[in-house]
């Protein structure tokens, strides 16, 4: 993925960059979005450009069929559109989510050590707003039914929002 960003947020991800790199080399399973360039064009009598080039969560061998933005608040967390209007591009938020998740114990502690691990990572970088992404494939039920599997698979990912500092 490529995203435009602000001056600001280049200088924050570069005094950033060596200890996302020992983050993200330390901890390979990581939840962190995985960043693999910081790039800036000027076209002649033009303004610079700063852009991102980022891993794609959301790019799997499965269809993503529900994706959450999740902040953990629930100020102004709901999507304002209609039932009918939500499809697989939607991005729903906190207030939108009714499901629920059942893990492993292993996987249960495994997953929450990893987010508390990777908060703690992008607040001690000044990192103040950030979510958790989740995206849900459905599996038809021929397959839930046949071999006793989750009727989703989770896809997850700690994206920074904003760099506040």
């Amino acid at each position: 993925m490529i995203k435009t960003v602000k001056k600001s947020e280049v200088k924050v991800l570069l005094r950033m960059l060596r200890s996302y790199y020992q983050h993200v080399s330390q901890y390979e399973n990581s939840l962190v979005t995985k960043f693999y360039g910081v790039h800036c064009v000027k076209p002649i009598g033009g303004q610079k450009t700063r852009f991102i080039v980022m891993g794609n969560l959301f790019c799997s061998e499965y269809p993503i069929h529900r994706r959450f933005d999740l902040k953990g608040s629930s100020h102004g967390r709901a999507t304002d559109k209609t039932e009918e209007e939500i499809d697989e591009t939607t991005t729903l938020k906190d207030l939108d989510l009714n499901f629920v998740f059942r893990l492993k114990s292993n996987s249960y502690k495994d997953l929450i050590k990893k987010i508390e691990r990777d908060c703690e990572f992008l607040e001690a970088g000044g990192i103040m707003d950030y979510s958790l992404l989740v995206g849900m494939h459905f599996r038809d039920d021929n397959t839930v039914d046949k071999m006793g599997l989750s009727p989703f698979l989770l896809r997850t990912e700690l994206w920074p929002n904003s760099t506040l500092r």
